[in-house]
């Protein structure tokens, strides 16, 4: 299907004016009487009922689409989660070996500080670009499965042909929206704590140091702060670009149009799921950590061998919890970009419209 209905109401042909009526959408028509019965239902053609949604509403829908598509939504998220997680157990084996090697040197004395600086050099970068690699696919992820999302509010279900189909053109700009936002993200932590930092490293005394330590904190607060904010104004980005055709720079603009005066709302809602979510997760993951940790304990060795089999088991709980949080987190993400149209553009209308071609 097309993604007519999701474009812009400036982008598409001016519609014959509708009948006036409650700026609400559920009352009685301005000036009448109030009414003597309860008012329609709204609409729901699929997974959330087509008027502004709540916060019960919004969970409940990411459930539903679960159920409703668990082969994409789930199948996608397993496959691109075994693979960055394969990913970042290499980096860990690797990073694990030489520092193992390097601790094991420095005990027997045949260490040095250059053999520090070798190993650091050599293994962190490695270390570093999984963590972006698997940031970045995450991202891209959440922006193919807010695509499923979008038909299941139309009632459809997206298979995988469907779903490459629509997004595949849009890979490239969703990397690059991703690369964006992730880049903006610890450009913003690099020079905020940077001032702080450096104070600690040139120090010379113990009033510089305490300087440090307040900058750092001061810093980290900042950088919390301009986190949270650089998070939630760009959180509509993906979806913007995947429904309604917009390049990087576009989509970045259109997520901090439609995210101005509702930052606390969104931010709540968000931060609400994420921690939530990684609470599963972590109940997911915790028993998997402790059998990791009882492997280590019974093979009584701490070197690389043990650890890596530790860090391997601890990887599939993460992956096993992953696997659901990552769908159900673009879910939320889809929901709220179609909520926040359906209060200021008159979304549900519309949608109303292309449910019932």
């Amino acid at each position: 299907m097309g993604t007519d209905q999701w474009q812009r109401p400036d982008d598409q042909d001016p519609a014959p004016p509708a009948p006036a009526a409650a700026p609400s959408g559920w009352g009685a028509p301005a000036g009448g009487p109030p009414p003597q019965h309860a008012a329609p239902a709204a609409p729901r053609p699929g997974i959330v009922p087509l008027r502004p949604l709540g916060l019960g509403e919004i969970w409940d829908g990411a459930f539903r689409a679960f159920r409703q598509n668990p082969r994409v939504m789930v199948g996608l998220s397993a496959i691109v989660v075994a693979l960055t997680s394969v990913v970042t157990l290499l980096a860990t084996v690797l990073f694990t070996r030489d520092v193992v090697g390097l601790a094991t040197s420095l005990e027997a004395g045949t260490g040095s500080v250059e053999d520090v600086f070798s190993t650091v050099q050599s293994s962190l970068p490695l270390l570093v670009l999984s963590g972006l690699l698997q940031t970045l696919a995450v991202l891209v992820l959440n922006g193919m499965l807010i695509y499923s999302v979008s038909q299941a509010v139309l009632g459809r279900t997206t298979t995988f042909g469907q779903l490459w189909a629509a997004c595949r053109s849009r890979l490239l700009p969703l990397i690059g929206l991703s690369l964006v936002i992730t880049l903006a993200s610890v450009l913003l932590w690099v020079v905020l704590l940077a001032p702080g930092a450096l104070l600690l490293v040139f120090a010379e005394s113990g009033t510089g140091t305490a300087a440090g330590v307040a900058a750092v904190l001061v810093g980290t607060l900042a950088a919390l702060a301009g986190w949270a904010f650089v998070w939630v104004k760009s959180s509509m980005a993906s979806p913007a670009m995947l429904l309604e055709q917009l390049g990087v720079v576009a989509a970045l603009k259109r997520s901090f149009g439609l995210t101005r005066r509702s930052f606390w709302r969104l931010f709540g809602i968000q931060l609400l799921t994420l921690i939530v979510v990684q609470f599963a997760v972590g109940a997911v993951s915790v028993p998997f950590a402790a059998v990791g940790g009882a492997v280590g304990a019974a093979t009584g060795s701490t070197g690389t061998g043990s650890i890596v089999v530790q860090n391997a088991i601890q990887t599939v709980g993460q992956m096993a919890g992953s696997i659901v949080a990552y769908p159900f987190l673009a879910s939320v993400t889809a929901l709220l970009y179609v909520d926040l149209r359906m209060r200021r553009e008159g979304l549900d209308v519309e949608l109303h419209r292309a449910s019932a071609r």
